[in-house]
């Protein structure tokens, strides 16, 4: 199976290591992207010509659609992309996609799954020049999908609260803070589990980090609970 990876950085790799040339073209790269982030990975043509290929005449851009269905299909196997009237599906059933497997987890509740599949932010590094349509739907989905991540983690983080198992906890809310340093709530998860992991010393010391990070690089003031709880010594 090829895999496809787009979180955390963009690969297109086959049993004998990564895919070049022709196939991983960046407007091809983005083609595979759009279908594997749409529902039921199904996209209009004429959809993927104005992501695509917006400064091009109609002409222009079907002919160019097509010949890189024809690439991908040479590269991926004929039935990975398959042609339904003028839509144009996906089969990731012989395309592995990073963020299609990290959707199905997250949907069928297996957490743990999703979280480790999230290696960082959609298509990041990746460009394509005139394409501004793509590059906005590029951070919606960025944003949606870091989103995603972080309920997943502050569930995991708050199961483990619940269950009495702060070491645990303070992995999942560690992991919350390293994604968002500035998001209060969690930084305030993970002072409460070290301290109920008995390790007040660090608890301290992260809510004092977490108040010079918003004020230095912010200009913001922290809420009265981290400031409560850092001057009770928690």
């Amino acid at each position: 199976m090829i895999a496809f990876r787009v979180l955390g950085g963009v690969s297109l790799a086959g049993e004998e290591g990564p895919l070049s040339g022709k196939p991983v073209q960046p407007r091809r790269i983005a083609l595979l992207a759009l279908l594997a982030s749409a529902p039921h990975h199904t996209i209009a043509r004429e959809r993927l010509m104005a992501f695509l290929w917006p400064e091009s005449s109609e002409d222009q851009a079907r002919h160019r659609l097509s010949e890189s269905l024809y690439v991908l299909r040479k590269s991926l196997g004929e039935e990975a992309l398959i042609s339904e009237g003028d839509q144009v599906r996906l089969d990731t059933a012989r395309l592995g996609c990073d963020l299609v497997a990290f959707r199905n987890a997250a949907q069928d509740g297996d957490l743990e799954t999703a979280v480790d599949l999230y290696a960082g932010p959609f298509l990041d590094g990746f460009f394509l020049k005139e394409a501004e349509a793509f590059h906005r739907w590029v951070e919606s989905e960025r944003q949606s999908l870091a989103q995603d991540f972080a309920q997943a983690l502050e569930s995991l983080a708050m199961a483990s609260d619940q269950s009495g198992d702060p070491l645990e906890a303070v992995k999942w809310w560690h992991r919350l803070v390293t994604h968002d340093p500035y998001n209060s709530r969690f930084a305030l998860g993970l002072m409460r589990a070290l301290a109920r992991a008995g390790d007040h010393g660090n608890a301290i010391q992260h809510a004092n980090e977490h108040e010079v990070c918003l004020r230095e690089e912010l200009g913001a003031e922290p809420p009265p609970e981290i400031l409560a709880l850092s001057l009770i010594h928690i």
